[in-house]
């Protein structure tokens, strides 16, 4: 059963209970893995917020040597990523190929990216004067992931946080979660413990403890509409950072005017 990946090491964490992971094309259990718990979702955070100031001190040309070396890793076991793809998510084979073949490539696009997108030189008024604008990394980003492209919308999500100095705690969806929790043992290996973590679980009880946690800087996720109106509800009080992508589909009174009419909805209840 795989587990958790937190601080470099996988841990079955706090809870007794398990999810099943089930091929859609046969409705046959794959695997099993940890029901993740509030309790899991803060040793994540503790364990990316303890590395954080390690990660963000490393030199570009030292993050992006690791990114590079995530990208080759994802190449040599894309065998077994598809493999494993193909039986939770139930896309055909080519498919999944491609999508490992964006996914290392998100990941070297992004490490050379960040060679030189650390900021810029303003024009100054005073000959004496140098004007410089610095990007800083947040600290802590939680990236949750939806089902049906696991891999690809995780890295554009992780890639670009790491190569800014950020360190994460990824939340893949409660039906995919076994080519994460592979992606972590063997391509994420090579990071500092605690730079990359991973906890399986539903939104409500894995989730949301990340979205509201004091110490995630930044929330990325891609889902439906409900649910990212339900992470900026959560986020607002305490204006969180959010990279939101979200499902097209609106409530309307017309078929030309569209209108947009909610209340914050809670989790998806798990089947």
């Amino acid at each position: 059963m795989p587990a958790h990946y937190i601080n470099g090491q996988f841990t079955n964490g706090v809870s007794k209970e398990v999810l099943e992971v089930r091929n859609p094309a046969t409705e046959e259990v794959v695997d099993i893995v940890p029901r993740g718990t509030p309790e899991d979702a803060e040793a994540a955070v503790s364990a990316a917020k303890a590395a954080f100031d390690e990660w963000r001190r490393l030199s570009i040309n030292t993050r992006a040597k690791l990114l590079h070396e995530v990208a080759s890793q994802i190449r040599h076991h894309t065998e077994e990523l598809v493999r494993l793809l193909t039986l939770e998510e139930g896309k055909p084979i080519p498919e999944n190929e491609e999508e490992l073949e964006w996914t290392a490539t998100t990941f070297d696009y992004y490490a050379e990216l960040a060679r030189h997108e650390r900021g810029r030189v303003l024009p100054s008024a005073e000959e004496s004067q140098l004007n410089l604008v610095i990007k800083e990394p947040y600290g802590v980003a939680a990236c949750i992931v939806p089902w049906n492209f696991p891999l690809l919308l995780m890295a554009w999500k992780v890639a670009p946080a790491l190569a800014a100095g950020n360190t994460v705690v990824i939340k893949p969806s409660e039906m995919t979660p076994l080519s994460a929790l592979y992606l972590a043992e063997h391509c994420f290996d090579g990071l500092p413990a605690g730079v990359v973590n991973v906890i399986t679980g539903y939104g409500k009880e894995a989730g949301e403890p990340l979205v509201t946690h004091p110490d995630v800087a930044v929330i990325a996720f891609t889902g439906s509409l409900a649910t990212g109106q339900r992470i900026a509800s959560l986020g607002a009080p305490i204006m969180k950072k959010l990279h939101l992508e979200l499902g097209a589909r609106m409530p309307s009174s017309s078929p030309t005017t569209p209108t947009l009419k909610w209340r914050p909805k809670p989790w998806p209840t798990p089947r």
